[in-house]
């Protein structure tokens, strides 16, 4: 055998002992061992992969907690100091869920706010662009995907047209989901005074890049500091037809009142990690008048540490349930905590609905989501494959309590990804909320769980294996 060789094989066995103390310093046991798993049957090519996914190598300015840049955020906005909060007794006086996750997001519950439930993707543009064109001070956006294509067009025709007018318009995207903005779409925005950046660039000759699985995950528009949007949408253009079941689905939320002022320092926050700057200005954070009577929570979330708040809040809901739960997620990944949540919660006696799409955009992770079923069947779940592509990220909880956001059910939107979710305080808006889950498990085929138990070998043993992989996917 040729020297090369023999040091390539030599190093090959090395590989893998080298990393195991590095991998075990820096991950969960099961992380730990998917990767040195992968290590050990193909060290090259594991090792590839770690330094390129396996790294939590965050841009310096994202390396703080969400809580030290809030207070950051509030000590240059003195008025936020006292946002506003809850005004009356929470819903759950049990559970006391408002204060757990106050300590877990650093954001109170904020009373007094009007919540819109849209479900249409092209009237959620249209009532977009309708703000954008009322706008009379500033528009900042926010969004993974802002896609060049015909939608992407008419919002930056309205965002070019705001700027005409004298507003301020700001817009970040994530580097890679809207890449396509660096050609002309984005060029053409600047030429009209759109200040526009993007955020984690994978450019490695760039100053602020990181690895490509850490993502800006969030969708958020504010406009003039009393109007927000956010959900499951991306600016893109997509086959949205809520009255069809085989077309895209997915969820927004537009809202006003005290809580919109909490987005605007989503949006500073993630303005300050593209650009550098620190917004200034009293006319960020107007003052917000009570425009209805529903709480709402807002919990940002991404690649920092602690990084287990938004499975933590989830579990925190879970565990309240008494009756029932309804979840719609593209990718449905669980890991320990979240499924033996789920799991006690099923032995209560609460009756759960999974609702996920039986073809997903990205067929790896549906292949693994697919992987949990036998798993979740056994604890009593039921299951609703449905006919179109549901891209809408909710909960509900005993029609009293619902989560919305950008955030999928599965390990990247818990630890890896900057995501956006909201807590909707009340029966009204969950009512509202849990008739569109309601919708959409018409649109589905429930799983039979007999013959789902009779599938062939083959597939039995590929979900066993994406099983123990699923915590490096």
């Amino acid at each position: 055998m040729p020297l090369a060789s023999i040091i390539v094989e030599i190093i090959g066995w090395a590989i893998p002992v080298i990393m195991l103390p590095v991998i075990a310093s820096r991950h969960l046991p099961t992380a730990a061992i998917a990767w040195l798993i992968f290590l050990f049957f193909q060290p090259w090519l594991g090792l590839t992969a770690y330094l390129l996914f396996g790294e939590n190598r965050v841009i310096r300015r994202l390396a703080k907690s969400y809580c030290q840049r809030i207070t950051e955020i509030r000590s240059a906005h003195p008025a936020q100091s006292g946002v506003s909060r809850l005004l009356y007794p929470p819903i759950r006086t049990d559970a006391r869920l408002d204060r757990i996750t106050e300590r877990l997001s650093c954001l109170p519950a904020a009373a007094g706010n009007s919540v819109e439930v849209l479900d249409d993707g092209f009237d959620v543009i249209d009532r977009m662009l309708e703000d954008i064109d009322s706008s009379v001070n500033h528009v900042h956006l926010l969004f993974y995907i802002f896609q060049d294509d015909i939608l992407g067009r008419r919002v930056a025709e309205a965002l070019g047209r705001a700027a005409a007018r004298g507003v301020r318009v700001r817009l970040v995207v994530d580097a890679f989901g809207s890449r396509s903005l660096a050609r002309e779409l984005g060029q053409w925005m600047r030429e009209r005074g759109v200040e526009f950046h993007d955020l984690m660039s994978v450019n490695p000759f760039r100053r602020h890049h990181t690895r490509l699985d850490l993502r800006n995950h969030r969708k958020l528009l504010v406009v003039d500091g009393k109007i927000a949007y956010t959900g499951s949408q991306n600016i893109e253009f997509k086959d949205y037809d809520s009255d069809r079941a085989d077309a895209w689905h997915d969820i927004m939320v537009r809202i006003t009142g005290p809580v919109v002022s909490q987005f605007q320092m989503v949006f500073v926050e993630d303005w300050y990690l593209s650009s550098g700057e620190m917004l200034e200005g009293d006319e960020l954070f107007p003052t917000q008048d009570r425009v209805g009577d529903i709480p709402v929570q807002v919990i940002p979330t991404g690649p920092t540490n602690p990084n287990t708040t938004l499975r933590d809040i989830l579990i925190a809901l879970i565990s309240s349930a008494r009756e029932e739960i309804i979840i719609t997620s593209p990718y449905f990944i669980p890991d320990e905590p979240f499924r033996v949540a789920l799991y006690l919660a099923g032995l209560r006696g609460t009756r759960i609905d999974l609702l996920i799409p039986r073809h997903t955009d990205h067929p790896v992770l549906g292949a693994v989501a697919r992987a949990y079923i036998t798993s979740l069947v056994d604890s009593g779940m039921n299951i609703h494959f449905h006919r179109g592509l549901l891209h809408s990220k909710t909960m509900t909880v005993d029609n009293s309590i619902s989560v919305i956001g950008t955030a999928n059910f599965d390990r990247r939107s818990f630890f890896l990804h900057s995501e956006l979710s909201l807590i909707l305080y009340g029966h009204e808006v969950t009512e509202r909320l849990r008739a569109r889950q309601v919708r959409y498990i018409a649109q589905s085929d429930p799983l039979d769980p007999p013959r789902w138990r009779r599938r062939s070998p083959f597939k039995r043993t590929r979900d066993d294996i994406l099983k123990i992989l699923s915590p490096i996917l």
